[in-house]
């Protein structure tokens, strides 16, 4: 059996810094591909590097954001639990 337990407070922060942390890769992925996207870049680093974007780093990014607001959804719940067990 699994016990869980936290800091309400400290909870409540690390839920909004995953929010916020999600949010600034999610800004970040936009800002790269905008400029991916607008950018004259040629040669064989362009293709080694987009082919590593698209193939690589882009879904990294892309789990990493979801992760976030993942843990950021079992934080809330767990300091939901939390709080209404009486703290």
């Amino acid at each position: 059996m699994s016990v869980i337990g936290g800091e309400i407070p400290q909870l409540h922060s690390l839920n909004t810094n995953f929010n916020r942390q999600s949010s600034a890769v999610d800004s970040l992925l936009r800002e790269l591909r905008n400029e991916l996207a607008n950018t004259y870049w040629r040669g064989g680093a362009a293709d080694r590097f987009r082919t590593s974007w698209s193939s690589e780093y882009e879904p990294a990014l892309t789990r990493l954001s979801a992760a976030l607001q993942d843990a950021a959804l079992e934080v809330r719940r767990r300091a939901d639990a939390l709080e209404q067990a009486g703290g």
